[in-house]
């Protein structure tokens, strides 16, 4: 083979590679899964199997988390669906939980039958991406996905129907009820980041929603090194993710330790209660120091800090993102809920955040020609590039019809303390 010839077959082989490595199927509605093999399974009589030996004529896949409200309460609807089919039905939950917490789960609920495969590497979840938790698929014998359905919606009579040989594709069934859908959990969200500092602020979330001791987390984040900030929170989307998270882990720390404390919120946000890297941050500090980059905070996002401290400088971010004010949860029933947040698709997440609550909380009125935004807005006007930002948004995100240019009011906010609210 000579030069030329050589460095052509190089030259496709690496082309060949990159598309190995960097494409993945996803498993959509319509096609056949290949038999994967699951490595950890819990509640089961082995602990290691593959999709054909744990499915049945019909296979139900729950994508499933303790954390996760809805996931929960579908439970019984489940069970009772594989002891009606018993033999014909199987069910088969998925997490990307480490194993020891789902093993506790499954010990404190009497009666609980599924199989649940431990996918604490997302290895298989990475397969599905599911859009949102909960998120159950059905696959007929062949293992083709023929529906996408809400768990606790699955009736008997549908099970019946499907085991009798229908095969046309379900579509997607709701709660007629859902008026405003919940924020989509990306699929990246609940498996711990690579980046072992934002996995420290991931668990320390999780616990505080999950109602576990934070004590031993807390002082973790406390006994962190400095340096380590700096080394490595070294992208923009880590540093977003990490500062987030430990923002709204604390805010919910430290009003249920003292609810009393909000009382005067003036000092809440602005008191250095938070211990990290050996030194003492406040809540403002973090928000308007680190993440809106040392914006003076009531100037409506017009002025930034003539003087900052080193650290500020050394931790902030190098940009505002105005995301983040969709992002931030300070303990009131006006903030917007909690949602873990990862560097690896901040940007899907904080781009769902914005679109769930500016479609919830955003009234727009087509005959008056106004519309009411929420009240962070205004106090943060600059961060959005002003009234005309707003109107760009509002249309991008199809609250108000592209052609519209309505005046803009804000609405009052609501100060009433509202703990744990979180995103299921």
């Amino acid at each position: 083979m000579n030069y030329q010839k050589k460095i052509i077959y190089l030259k496709l082989l690496l082309l060949a590679y990159s598309i190995n490595c960097c494409t993945q199927t996803v498993y959509k509605t319509g096609q056949t899964v290949a038999n994967f093999k699951a490595s950890k399974i819990l509640n089961y009589t082995t602990a290691v199997s593959t999709l054909d030996s744990l499915g049945g004529q019909l296979t139900i896949l729950d994508f499933f988390g303790t954390w996760c409200v809805p996931c929960i309460k579908a439970l019984p609807n489940l069970s009772q669906l594989q002891q009606k089919f018993n033999g014909k039905l199987s069910i088969i939950l998925i997490s990307t939980e480490e194993p020891g917490r789902l093993e506790k789960f499954i010990a404190a609920r009497k009666g609980f039958s599924f199989p649940v495969i431990a996918d604490a590497d997302g290895s298989i979840t990475r397969l599905f991406e599911p859009p949102s938790f909960p998120y159950t698929l059905l696959l007929n014998k062949e293992k083709k996905i023929v529906g996408t359905i809400e768990a606790s919606l699955i009736t008997e009579n549908e099970i019946a129907k499907w085991l009798s040989g229908y095969n046309s594709i379900t579509e997607v069934r709701k709660t007629e009820s859902e008026k405003n859908p919940p924020l989509p959990i990306t699929m990246n969200t609940m498996i711990r980041s690579k980046n072992e500092l934002v996995a420290l602020s991931q668990n320390f979330l999780y616990a505080v929603k999950t109602g576990e001791e934070t004590g031993v987390l807390e002082e973790k984040i406390r006994m962190l090194h400095y340096d380590e900030l700096l080394k490595k929170l070294t992208t923009e989307d880590e540093k977003k993710a990490f500062w987030i998270n430990i923002y709204n882990g604390f805010v919910q720390v430290l009003l249920k330790k003292n609810q009393e404390a909000y009382k005067s919120r003036s000092l809440f946000f602005s008191g250095k209660q938070i211990e990290l890297a050996n030194k003492k941050f406040s809540l403002d500090d973090i928000e308007h120091g680190i993440l809106r980059r040392s914006k003076i905070k009531w100037s409506l996002g017009y002025f930034s800090k003539l003087f900052t401290h080193k650290i500020e400088k050394d931790l902030r971010v190098n940009k505002l993102d105005y995301r983040i004010h969709f992002a931030l949860n300070c303990g009131a029933k006006s903030c917007p809920p909690v949602v873990f947040y990862n560097p690896d698709n901040l940007s899907t997440q904080l781009n769902i955040a914005a679109t769930s609550y500016l479609t919830s909380e955003a009234e727009y009125d087509a005959k008056k020609n106004t519309v009411a935004l929420p009240a962070i807005m205004g106090w943060f006007r600059k961060d959005f590039g002003g009234k005309k930002g707003m109107i760009h948004l509002l249309i991008e995100k199809g609250v108000i019809p592209a052609a519209a240019n309505p005046s803009i009011t804000f609405k009052s906010y609501d100060w009433s303390l509202y703990l744990n609210n979180y995103q299921n």
